[in-house]
């Protein structure tokens, strides 16, 4: 039995990441508080999941080392990024391939996934900051300025 051609042995590898958040960040959030206890819970109508799963079907092994066409260099103080350089001459080429390397490939993949969820739902969050403040209804705690003036003329008449 030839090891390099039987691939019976080794394990499907994958990596899974769900993404959730709540669906609204304005009124559809509610924070309600417990005066006794001084505990708050947020709770919100919908909360969006996204699952990714990342496996040799949609994400390429990593490459370990350098690049085919690049020289290795003497890394700049504080770049700790591989360089195939160490302070006495080139290190030994890493092994590239196998698990470890596919690994790699779905957490870089799955890091790619996060930061474009991230992205947009800042976006998403800065769009409808900017249409809040644009029509000057909302405080910056979230408060209308309706709210905050019925809350002053009731304190003050207190």
């Amino acid at each position: 039995m030839n090891s390099s051609t039987d691939h019976s042995s080794t394990p499907h590898l994958f990596l899974h990441a769900q993404f959730e958040t709540p669906s609204a960040y304005d009124e559809a959030t509610r924070t309600n508080t417990n005066q006794e206890s001084g505990t708050s819970v947020t709770s919100t109508p919908t909360t969006v999941i996204e699952r990714h799963c990342f496996d040799v079907s949609n994400c390429q092994e990593a490459v370990i080392g350098l690049g085919k066409s690049v020289e290795p260099i003497k890394p700049q103080p504080g770049d700790y990024t591989y360089s195939g350089m160490h302070d006495h001459g080139p290190l030994p080429l890493p092994k590239e391939g196998g698990q470890f390397a596919q690994l790699i490939g779905f957490v870089n993949a799955a890091k790619k996934a996060s930061d474009r969820y991230l992205t947009e739902l800042i976006e998403r969050e800065k769009m409808l900051a900017a249409a809040k403040k644009a029509t000057g209804a909302v405080e910056g705690d979230g408060d209308t300025k309706q709210q905050k003036s019925k809350r002053k003329r009731g304190a003050a008449k207190s």
